[in-house]
């Protein structure tokens, strides 16, 4: 078994979350904790029928690990503004801290944080590619190019509007531009699908930001434009995309390949899957399976392909339609379903696996919160539990007799026709002593 940092670190919190989920603490279990602990079950009943459990035990429990510790690791202990703001700030300044490495590595092809980790231990092994652009891409601290640039460039819309809200806008996108350089140094065309959907809905966001049917809109001129395209050119809305974003045309057309034969063998095997056994395609083409959102069900079987979609849609559409939520909130919902979308984007491109599986899964775990959240937005304490008596002094300043706290409606006491008028609700004794003051 090969226990990672990451895969300990997940090993050590499973339980703790698991508990801490059951026990309520989390708030109440929702579809997508449904979701998750059925992809789990389906996918360990799959490799049981296809490979035999005696085999996969250890697949099998590294798998729950990944999934439903990750998820549960984002979803227990990311339940406050404050908190989430924490960890996107971590993550902010770790591309920061990539920068100098990142530009010797474009520059040198010398992967230099694997060299050096390979001195204290076993490191994920130099992936070299050929170059494009004139620059090496880099692979920094992950198995693979592609994965670099997923985890960097998807942090375009947090980072936009979590660490951007209150600031000017040239700082916002200043410090958008700085995870934005560092994951685009893959030159990777999948992570940069991510980056431009993010870029493209920050830029309507701002530009539509007084229209509140924004996103509708959206919408409804995607579908519109995807219908003209299709009308208007002998090829897919797809093949004309992969045309021309990518960087590299053959390897784009090879996703359009995989979706092509990985499709067959979906529905070659559609309960259980076909486990890790070789999928039927062309001697030409390799075993890689670079699109995650169907990989799974070519696992397991369409019982998990429909799970997964149902798990990433009831977080993503549910917190894009939560109400209620106050204006900082709001800035951090919204960059968090950009990041969503940059994700789903880049998963029709790019498999998920290792760290990135985990990270993905931990995302997602990271959102539901703003489900559960009903705290007010400067001191994260839930608005039932802050005080609600009456301030209020006899010698007031400017006429005012009487102050109340902010949790009184109306929120002043006035003084009209000479009297003083109490807020609804105020005490007994404070309505004597001001009919009192406003005897001759």
């Amino acid at each position: 078994m090969r226990l990672t940092p990451y895969r300990l670190a997940l090993l050590v919190a499973f339980f703790p979350v698991l508990f801490y989920w059951l026990g309520g603490r989390a708030g109440r279990i929702r579809l997508a904790d449904i979701c998750v602990v059925g992809i789990c079950l389906w996918s360990s009943l799959s490799f049981s029928v296809v490979h035999g459990f005696g085999a996969m035990y250890e697949t099998i429990g590294i798998f729950w690990v990944e999934t439903l510790g990750a998820y549960l690791l984002g979803r227990c202990y990311i339940r406050t503004p404050e908190t989430f703001h924490a960890i996107v700030r971590l993550l902010f300044r770790l591309s920061l801290v990539m920068i100098p490495f990142t530009i010797y590595e474009m520059i040198t092809a010398e992967d230099l944080i694997l060299t050096l980790f390979s001195k204290i231990g076993p490191t994920y092994h130099d992936n070299p590619m050929e170059p494009r652009l004139g620059f090496d891409r880099v692979q920094g601290p992950f198995p693979h190019q592609i994965h670099f640039g997923v985890f960097f460039l998807c942090l375009s819309g947090v980072v936009y509007y979590v660490l951007g809200y209150g600031l000017r806008w040239t700082r916002r996108v200043g410090q958008m531009l700085v995870v934005a350089f560092v994951g685009a140094t893959s030159l990777s065309s999948g992570p940069l699908v991510a980056l431009m959907a993010q870029l493209n809905v920050i830029i309507w966001d701002g530009m539509m930001t007084s229209v509140r049917q924004r996103w509708h809109i959206f919408a409804a001129l995607a579908a519109v434009g995807f219908v003209v395209v299709d009308f208007l050119s002998n090829r897919t809305p797809f093949h004309v995309v992969v045309e021309y974003l990518a960087l590299n045309k053959e390897t784009a057309y090879n996703r359009i390949r995989i979706w092509q034969f990985g499709t067959d063998n979906i529905f070659a095997y559609p309960l259980f899957g076909n486990g890790f056994n070789d999928w039927m395609r062309p001697y030409w083409m390799s075993d890689s399976v670079d699109m995650f959102w169907i990989i799974g069900a070519m696992r397991h079987g369409i019982p998990v392909w429909i799970l997964w979609f149902m798990l990433f849609f009831s977080i993503f559409l549910a917190v894009a339609y939560r109400q209620g939520l106050s204006e900082r909130v709001g800035w951090y919902r919204t960059g968090y379903v950009i990041t969503l979308f940059g994700l789903f984007m880049a998963g029709w491109t790019v498999h998920y696996w290792d760290v990135t599986y985990a990270f993905f899964m931990f995302l997602l775990g990271a959102g539901v919160w703003f489900l559960d959240w009903e705290g007010e937005e400067d001191s994260g304490v839930p608005a039932v539990s802050k005080p609600t008596e009456l301030v209020y002094t006899r010698f007031p300043k400017g006429g005012t007799a009487l102050t109340t706290s902010a949790r009184l409606d109306p929120a002043k006491a006035v003084k009209k026709g000479g009297a003083e008028r109490l807020p609804k609700g105020a005490p007994r004794s404070l309505r004597q002593e001001a009919a009192q003051r406003a005897r001759p």
